[in-house]
């Protein structure tokens, strides 16, 4: 009996595991950033809201476009992103806000940091 069907076949996507874990993480913060997006202008945080609606929006879509194709541009502009949402509560004056600007700093640094991962990921061959 012939035992070549209990070898693992790689993906016919091409997809490794990391880049799958990477793009779910990018997908989450993105997801992330919409709800706090959605509780601050619930509170009446107007300007820290639409400051993370609108990066968490692009993240979302760039990382679901990045998914279909990896394109490296499409991940530098997500590496933007999350860095202008980690910088956003300096540059718009809202640093004061204790619950904003942790969800700005948090969720841009986990995706300015799985941008930069899959960047480096994709430089192996």
């Amino acid at each position: 009996m012939a035992r070549s069907h209990l070898h693992a076949h790689p993906s016919p996507s091409g997809w490794r595991t990391d880049e799958i874990l990477l793009g779910t993480l990018q997908h989450a913060a993105g997801a992330a950033l919409v709800l706090a997006a959605w509780v601050l202008l619930l509170i009446d945080q107007g300007r820290p809201g639409a400051s993370a609606l609108l990066p968490g929006l692009l993240i979302f879509g760039l990382s679901a476009a990045n998914q279909l194709r990896f394109r490296a541009v499409l991940e530098r502009a997500v590496a933007l992103a999350g860095a202008w949402t980690v910088l956003a509560p300096w540059m718009l004056g809202f640093a004061a806000n204790d619950l904003a600007t942790w969800a700005h700093v948090t969720l841009g640094g986990v995706t300015f940091v799985s941008a930069l991962a899959w960047l480096k990921l994709a430089r192996k061959p």
